[in-house]
């Protein structure tokens, strides 16, 4: 049998030594990028799952979604739904402003007019389409004419003072709220403002 040298034998063994050491340090260094891995692969997959669920809500967002309100909340609170085609359509009306159309007096919340006559059996047209501070209306079976369409009643007081200066002693002041005839106290109540005394 051939003959090992100590030295060589405390050779061999420090070379085995620093082998385990080397295999140590190894293992070590792959069960840490084993753990990295894992951890890599974990936050994949809550990133998956958290892709998969945005694009889910990104998706719901532009279903169509129906609403219901109960009909007892929207009564208890004065409400009523307007579908949005009708809404659209109401816009749509209101943007368009018709030339050919004399202004509307009944378009209005509240407005003051000067009553300057009240006639019957009144054949003759006098209201013409461009006069559109006069009006014309049947009440009680009669024509009746006014002139104005104040949004204030100190602005149909003024009128009205006018007017009688110019003839028309019978002359007084009407109110309508969206076209209806209304009295004055009720008007003067709409639109906060005080009954001024006639000269």
């Amino acid at each position: 049998m051939p003959y090992v040298n100590e030295n060589d034998l405390t050779n061999l063994y420090n070379e085995v030594e620093k082998s385990k050491e080397t295999i140590d340090a190894l293992a070590t260094a792959l069960q840490e990028e084993e753990h990295k891995v894992s951890i890599i692969k974990r936050h994949r997959v809550l990133l998956s799952i958290l892709s998969v669920l945005l694009l889910l809500l990104f998706i719901w967002s532009f279903l169509p979604k129906e609403e219901r309100v109960s009909e007892e909340y929207l009564i208890r609170n004065n409400l009523s739904i307007i579908e949005t085609d009708s809404l659209h359509n109401l816009q749509m009306k209101s943007t368009k402003f018709d030339r050919e159309s004399s202004f509307s007096i009944n378009n209005l919340p509240l407005v003051y007019s000067v009553q300057i006559g009240a006639y019957t059996s009144f054949g003759s047209n006098l209201i013409s389409e461009d006069m559109a501070q006069m009006s014309e209306f049947m009440e009680d079976g009669m024509n009746k004419y006014a002139l104005g369409k104040f949004s204030t009643y100190k602005e149909a007081f003024e009128l009205r003072n006018d007017l009688k200066r110019m003839g028309f002693k019978d002359c007084f002041i009407i109110a309508k709220s969206y076209g209806e005839p209304i009295n004055m106290a009720e008007a003067l109540q709409l639109s906060g403002e005080k009954w001024i005394k006639a000269e």
